[in-house]
């Protein structure tokens, strides 16, 4: 893949967000899957400043709010830990399989 495309992909998944102190920062996609009927999108910073913000995941529930997709935060601590369970065995389920392995370049 070019550096261009690249970039381009890249910046395809970044998005800005805003805390609640008005701050923006730039967040990037990592993955959006169904749980229990509704539509979870997860992100990561995009600038980490710390070694505990790479790591850190950020996810929301993604409703058709007055006919236009939005990301609304959880709320529930119980839910929350079901769905990054989900996420992370689907995200294992992946990493696993065939298709991510052509993905980095490894074949049969």
């Amino acid at each position: 893949m070019k550096k261009e495309e690249m970039n381009e992909e890249y910046e395809d998944n970044v998005l800005e967000l805003e805390d609640d102190e008005g701050n923006v920062e730039k967040f990037l996609h990592i993955g959006t899957i169904e749980y229990r009927g509704d539509w979870y999108c997860f992100f990561q910073k995009a600038e980490p400043e710390t070694e505990e913000e790479e790591d850190e995941v950020v996810m929301f529930l993604l409703k058709e709010v007055d006919g236009e997709q939005r990301l609304l935060p959880l709320e529930d601590e119980q839910l929350m830990d079901e769905v990054f369970a989900e996420f992370c065995h689907q995200y294992e389920d992946f990493e696993n399989s065939e298709e991510a392995m052509m993905l980095d370049g490894y074949e049969d």
